[in-house]
């Protein structure tokens, strides 16, 4: 499967070196300013009925207002039909709000880094969140709703408008992910991985813009 990033015109994403004992890993990091994000349009039909989305996440800002976003998958009629932030205030679905900001506290900002897992299946009717290897909490959700297809990926903010747009100072991410994957099947939490959309997929996609772009190997 081919990804096409579209990259805003300042988008400030680096590959950086990440230093977990004596390896060293590659992690994306993002500016502070509204158009440092990644979008792309991918093909969501094989996670219609089940998906997990999963990162280590360090986040270095804390927002006056809204939450920074680092995912949003927004369709039509659906700006929210996935989204999540990093001080755990946003983890939607169906565009339905959950707030689990308690769990998070400390590390809004922080400079700290930390494992999130969302899953959901049609299936099972439950959406899941993890943090650090560990199910935090989990909701019922509709009996008549699949994830929708056809709509826009944006990591480092949140479509708060139609698809593909709506991006706004209050939802700047500004921070680092490392490993980011989105899974086809809802994962056990054992974290047996096996997917679609792959870290591998984004480091490796090509990348246009109306400037050049700083990578940092």
């Amino acid at each position: 499967m081919k990804f096409v990033f579209v990259l805003s015109t300042t988008l400030l994403t680096l590959l950086l070196n990440v230093a977990v004992g004596d390896r060293q890993y590659k992690a994306l990091k993002f500016g502070n300013s509204v158009p440092d994000y990644i979008i792309y349009k991918p093909d969501m039909g094989p996670l219609q009925n089940a998906f997990s989305v999963c990162s280590w996440v360090k986040s270095l800002r804390t927002a006056t207002s809204g939450a920074p976003s680092w995912f949003s998958y927004a369709v039509n009629g659906t700006t929210n039909e996935i989204l999540i932030s990093d001080d755990g205030g946003y983890n939607h679905i169906f565009d339905t709000g959950w707030n689990l900001g308690s769990h998070f506290s400390g590390l809004s900002g922080s400079g700290t880094w930390y494992h999130y897992c969302y899953t959901w299946s049609y299936s099972s009717l439950t959406q899941r969140v993890y943090l650090n290897g560990r199910e935090i909490d989990s909701r019922s959700t509709s009996s008549d709703r699949r994830l929708g297809t056809g709509g826009y990926l944006v990591i480092g903010n949140d479509q708060n408008g139609s698809p593909g747009s709506g991006m706004a100072s209050s939802f700047i991410f500004g921070g680092e992910l490392y490993k980011l994957n989105f899974f086809s099947k809802e994962l056990s939490s054992s974290g047996v991985l096996s997917g679609s959309i792959k870290w591998e997929d984004i480091l490796q996609s090509g990348r246009t813009s109306s400037r050049d772009q700083e990578m940092v190997m």
